[in-house]
């Protein structure tokens, strides 16, 4: 399993080398700010994204300063205490991948970004049932359109595992669940790692870590807890993003504390 994990992730990890120009650059910075935990540079990033003069990358202009303030509000959750902009940088997040739905409308990336943003909003609305309903509201129908429409996307996988794990239950609280899931998102990364080798670096091709990571994180922290497995995942989740700062130094401390499996006696004849 171990090997399996490892060997997906360098898969997922690998690609070809994109072009010497300023958007693909701020791409590749924006994706590694997020894996280093780097709030601060995530926020200027966002910035150097407001305006634009290619017609053509309008709607990835927007997306990518839509996941830049997304996973800048992410990386904000592992803080302590909790920053206080969170929801902001959730809202700003959903409104520029709105932006980039005008410019391409219908596309799934932008519609995963949206839910993306939602899932942490209604963690932060938790007990205010009229903030509650009213994200439901604006997102469930986002929701179940990427459920529709995403069962070989690896993005969306992710989130839709994550939605099995850890929404109140009926729809969460389902290790069993969300782990099928996230192999499923697994296995679409690596295959859209191959099928898409030769794509722009612009072209949103992230997941295989996240699930990855996932997995990790469900044989850590349920019912279904295993160390040798969680390690494994967490060791692949960072073969494909060997900065991620939260798997490195906050998951992996945790899986090593867990008890290691019992060794059987072996008795002699």
């Amino acid at each position: 399993m171990k090997i399996l994990a490892i060997t997906a992730a360098a898969l997922i990890g690998s690609g070809a080398a994109a072009p010497a120009a300023s958007f693909p650059e701020t791409v590749r910075a924006i994706q590694a700010a997020d894996y280093r935990g780097e709030r601060a540079k995530l926020q200027a990033l966002a910035r150097v994204l407001e305006t634009g003069k290619d017609s053509k990358l309008e709607a990835y202009r927007h997306y990518w300063r839509g996941f830049a303030l997304w996973r800048r509000a992410l990386n904000g959750f592992n803080e302590s205490p909790m920053p206080g902009d969170l929801e902001q940088d959730l809202r700003a997040g959903i409104a520029a991948f709105q932006s980039a739905l005008v410019a391409r409308p219908d596309w799934v990336e932008a519609r995963i970004g949206i839910m993306g943003c939602a899932g942490p909003l209604l963690f932060l609305a938790r007990g205010d049932a009229a903030r509650t309903d009213s994200v439901m509201k604006d997102y469930l129908p986002v929701v179940r359109a990427v459920n529709e429409t995403g069962a070989d996307n690896p993005r969306a996988l992710w989130l839709q595992g994550q939605t099995q794990l850890g929404a109140p239950p009926p729809y969460g609280g389902h290790p069993e669940k969300a782990a099928a899931t996230f192999e499923r998102g697994v296995d679409a990364a690596v295959a859209e790692a191959r099928r898409a080798a030769d794509e722009p670096s612009w072209v949103p091709r992230w997941g295989g870590a996240e699930n990855l990571m996932n997995l990790a994180y469900v044989y850590t922290h349920s019912a279904l807890v295993s160390r040798d497995l969680a390690l494994a995942y967490a060791q692949g989740a960072l073969v494909a993003a060997p900065d991620w700062h939260y798997v490195r130094d906050i998951l992996l401390p945790r899986i090593l504390e867990l008890a290691r499996p019992a060794v059987p006696e072996v008795t002699k004849p």
